[in-house]
């Protein structure tokens, strides 16, 4: 079995969520390898060889190859395995909707979380940090909101009555927003979507793995 096994580079309250979901949704064997990222392994010489942007997840397939970004590995598996549970493949007409949503939380809702836990990334100095998480919290609920009318319209998952690998990753980001709770109670379709993942087995077992489920603690993005 082994020899058919992926690895994931995982560290709890991180992007490794969404393809660690992947994987328990798929039934497909896997080992996880815990990066501490509060004690800088993932800047470490032994990780970096992995993956030299030191970013979580990492996942390391059967051959061994070797793939980051969480989105990424997520539509990699989905295509390799055709598991079209997850994700209308290519020839799908719901390919485009899939895509666009999923596309939309990882490049723009997951920016502006970047933005609000690494201020220092962008200000020079306290005040501007304290501005730029500011803004970034007032961008969270305008993509929230466009996450939203979308689901009002055309949920209750991003595809209607299918369950997709863009509510997965939709799961993911919630827990990230401190308190979660603001979230779920400003907007209803969200919550839907998000409550029935959550009672999905995998879904669940993943969550239950995030002893600190919002990255509002010692666990960032």
């Amino acid at each position: 079995m082994a020899h058919n096994m992926y690895t994931l580079y995982w560290s709890e309250g991180t992007a490794s969520f969404a393809p660690q979901a992947v994987l328990e949704e798929a039934g497909l064997p896997y080992k996880l390898v815990s990066i501490d990222i509060e004690a800088s392994e993932n800047r470490g010489a032994d990780y970096l060889k992995v993956n030299p942007t030191g970013r979580v997840p990492t996942l390391i397939t059967p051959k061994g190859e070797v793939i980051y970004e969480s989105a990424a590995i997520g539509l990699y598996l989905i295509d390799h395995h055709g598991l079209d549970a997850l994700a209308p493949l290519s020839n799908d007409p719901l390919r485009g909707a899939f895509l666009q949503s999923l596309i939309y939380l990882s490049n723009t809702v997951q920016a502006f979380y970047r933005t609000f836990y690494y201020p220092d990334r962008f200000g020079q100095s306290l005040e501007t940090e304290a501005a730029f998480k500011a803004t970034a919290v007032e961008n969270l609920y305008d993509a929230w909101e466009c996450v939203e009318v979308y689901l009002q319209k055309n949920g209750p998952y991003h595809l209607g009555d299918r369950f997709s690998f863009a509510d997965i990753y939709l799961v993911m980001l919630i827990t990230w927003f401190v308190p979660m709770d603001d979230i779920l109670k400003r907007y209803p379709a969200i919550k839907m979507c998000f409550d029935l993942c959550a009672a999905r087995p995998a879904i669940e077992k993943c969550m239950s793995g995030q002893t600190q489920i919002s990255v509002g603690g010692a666990i960032k993005p």
